[in-house]
């Protein structure tokens, strides 16, 4: 494959997986009471929902953040290790191992049949392995960082700043959907006697 192809989906990989995992970690923070009401219903102690509240946005924020620099490898390896958890979930869920199948997922995953849940784990599953062998084979004999520094603060500061943005626009919509008119179609009959 041409070196620069190669580079472009290189760097597209690792854009996307930052900004999923910022995105989705984001999204728990924003809504933690619903993301722990969400972890009591799963199929394991409710302690480990205690734990797992704050660990699991902290950990993914983490790991998306770790795809800014020099520190990319390490968030292939995380974002693997997590997302094969995650399929590993899923796929035991799948196989009819829980009597039901709740999901605290993200708010665009929670649409989504599990089987389908497992397709999406299972690509970003392969996106995290095959970015982390470009990575690895790329790097190695490379003395130094072929981006300049500039680069790099500019797409940091686009992707902080385009999440929040997004989010502040899509929440309300999805706090107030729109299941009524504000003025009604008809004449509203009052019972109130004027005097």
């Amino acid at each position: 494959m041409n070196k620069g192809i190669k580079h472009i989906i290189f760097n597209c990989i690792s854009t996307f997986l930052l900004v999923f995992w910022i995105y989705v970690s984001e999204d728990k923070f924003m809504g933690l009471h619903a993301f722990q009401n969400a972890l009591l219903r799963q199929p394991f102690p409710d302690w480990w929902a205690d734990i797992l509240y704050w660990l699991l946005p902290l950990s993914e924020m983490i790991i998306g953040l770790l795809f800014i620099g020099r520190y990319r490898r390490a968030g292939y390896v995380l974002s693997a290790t997590l997302l094969l958890v995650f399929t590993l979930y899923i796929g035991l869920g799948l196989a009819g191992l829980y009597t039901e199948r709740p999901c605290g997922c993200a708010s665009v995953f929670s649409m989504l049949s599990w089987k389908w849940h497992l397709v999406v784990n299972l690509f970003l599953f392969a996106l995290s392995i095959l970015g982390w062998y470009w990575d690895r084979s790329s790097s190695v004999g490379r003395k130094s960082d072929p981006h300049p520094r500039w680069t790099k603060h500019f797409t940091l500061l686009i992707d902080l700043l385009f999440i929040p943005i997004y989010n502040f626009y899509r929440r309300p919509r999805k706090m107030f959907p729109k299941k009524f008119a504000v003025f009604p179609g008809r004449p509203v009959a009052s019972n109130l006697d004027y005097v």
